[in-house]
């Protein structure tokens, strides 16, 4: 039962996602805007997990060929960890998600703020890239994160209700990339890609802001 703890938004295989919090939205603003002498938007992501598609690198962004008894020893407990979990929780799930459906429909609980499958950027380019970077300084974050864009910089920052704005990742150059939140993407200049899917709410508040929330 140690996903539940070290994830606690967890059941099994069902990840639970939260709405962003405004206060903490705004707080991430003033925090990269005092920073950046310039104003900044921001895009919620949440709790993201990160894969890779990097050549020499596994999907959790470990190394191939670096210890690989190891990483293979640790692969086997996380899956039996997730599986054991999941056939424990299995009879608690489903009257759980039937229950949610009945709500939902009167409208007392959000059904959708329930996936199946943890949310993950995705990487992909060279070992050496902006994207491989904003990976290794992310992919162990357990606090919901925030994407922050400039005329000049991007970064990303993670911060929620109980902790404050901390820029985990940062560029300097932002407009040498593309940055399309909208489409869940950022193409960095030096061929490299994160990919990642915005939700509904974000996607509202982008159409309102005119991709500047």
């Amino acid at each position: 039962m140690s996903v539940l703890i070290r994830w606690p938004g967890r059941l099994g295989f069902w990840w639970h996602t939260r709405p962003a919090s405004e206060t903490v939205r705004e707080t991430v603003r003033l925090h990269c805007a005092q920073a950046w002498s310039e104003y900044a938007a921001v895009l919620h992501l949440g709790r993201q997990g990160v894969s890779y598609e990097v050549p020499g690198r596994r999907r959790d962004g470990t190394r191939r060929r670096k210890r690989p008894l190891r990483w293979l020893a640790r692969l086997i407990v996380v899956a039996v960890e997730r599986l054991l979990t999941s056939v424990v929780l299995l009879p608690v799930l489903l009257p759980m998600l039937l229950l949610l459906e009945v709500l939902d429909g009167v409208g007392t609980v959000d059904a959708k703020s329930w996936e199946f499958g943890q949310p993950r950027l995705v990487l992909a380019g060279g070992s050496e890239t902006h994207a491989v970077a904003l990976g290794d300084h992310l992919r162990r974050e357990r606090h919901d994160l925030w994407l922050v864009w400039s005329g000049t910089r991007v970064a990303v920052v993670a911060a929620d209700v109980t902790r404050s704005p901390r820029i985990l990742w940062q560029a300097d150059d932002a407009a040498q990339h593309d940055i399309a939140p909208s489409s869940g993407a950022i193409d960095f200049a030096d061929g490299s890609t994160v990919s990642f899917v915005p939700s509904d709410a974000e996607l509202d508040r982008l159409r309102e802001y005119d991709d500047r929330p």
